[in-house]
């Protein structure tokens, strides 16, 4: 008998896709995106597609592995959960009585999301422990500190709302391979009327489908956000109203950015001074508009 499960996807990732799962005799034989939710709307992404490829993989690895060769060689032999544990336990009580709990430092991410998973469990063991305090991750710190100094609160645009919109900007974020559920929304806008400008050093699927396409160097996105402030206040093409009942600092903002021109950033992102200057224009006068940032700005230390 095969029985269906609404289950949720355990990756890291924005869609946070609902999920239809059939299973018969113990096994899951299928997954699909749930129709009835509005965002997965029916369909899931490739990783996700071929999810039972990966559960079901004769290179998973099921049990504990100790290594008994060189490193890089390879070599591993099973042991049982139990030893597992004592050998990683002894291991740790040595560290801690010849260095200190803090010579002990956790790092992970999010491989699978939930709350046993991920930020729960682990966390409390490492505190009780006592070892070094890390924010568990190099992928995304400076960017969400970042994010937090400029906007105060994890914050955005309710990617729902995106067909209300006049003009989308995908910066550092190739949203057909790494948030496809995004893109109806954003075709949907797009038949309203809606522009689509892609920023990135590589041309990725997003960029292909883009109505504008910037590709400054890598790790010059910071060069073109000040030259594109550089026009926008100096052309009052900013919602001053909003600046003065919402911001703190507008005043050493217009200052700070008052040196770094198109022409200056043109030498920086390898782009031309007119695709700097038009894009700002594009951005300062169309509305409503919407960036939608990711990552890749902060994969650099000229951006970060």
């Amino acid at each position: 008998m095969v029985e269906v499960k609404r289950v949720i996807c355990p990756h890291d990732c924005p869609d946070t896709c609902s999920m239809i799962a059939k299973v018969e005799d113990g096994k899951v034989i299928s997954v699909g995106g749930d129709e009835e939710q509005p965002f997965t709307n029916g369909f899931l992404c490739t990783k996700t597609n071929h999810y039972l490829e990966r559960l079901y993989s004769p290179e998973r690895i099921l049990h504990p592995l100790r290594r008994v060769g060189a490193k890089g060689s390879g070599e591993f032999e099973q042991i049982s959960f139990d030893e597992a544990i004592e050998t990683i336990a002894a291991r740790f009580k040595n560290i801690v009585q010849e260095f200190g709990a803090e010579a002990i430092l956790p790092f992970s991410y999010g491989g699978n999301m939930g709350k046993l998973a991920f930020a729960s469990m682990d966390r409390r063991f490492f505190h009780y422990l006592g070892a070094s305090l890390l924010d568990r991750t190099i992928c995304a710190t400076a960017a969400t500190e970042g994010y937090l100094y400029t906007m105060g609160a994890k914050m955005g645009t309710d990617p729902e709302g995106l067909p209300h919109s006049r003009l989308i900007v995908a910066w550092g974020a190739n949203l057909v391979s790494s948030n496809t559920h995004i893109m109806p929304f954003v075709n949907q806008a797009r038949k309203n009327g809606a522009r689509l400008v892609v920023i990135d050093p590589h041309k990725n699927k997003t960029a292909e489908q883009a109505d504008i396409f910037l590709q400054p160097l890598p790790g010059t996105d910071g060069a073109l956000a000040l030259a594109v402030m550089h026009v926008l206040i100096k052309e009052n093409l900013y919602d001053s109203d909003f600046v003065e009942k919402n911001t703190v600092g507008f005043a050493q903002l217009k200052e700070h950015v008052e040196s770094f021109t198109p022409e200056w950033a043109a030498a920086q992102t390898g782009l031309t001074v007119d695709e700097i200057v038009d894009f700002a224009r594009l951005y300062g006068t169309v509305k409503p508009s919407c960036i939608r940032l990711n990552y890749g700005l902060s994969r650099h230390t000229m951006v970060a």
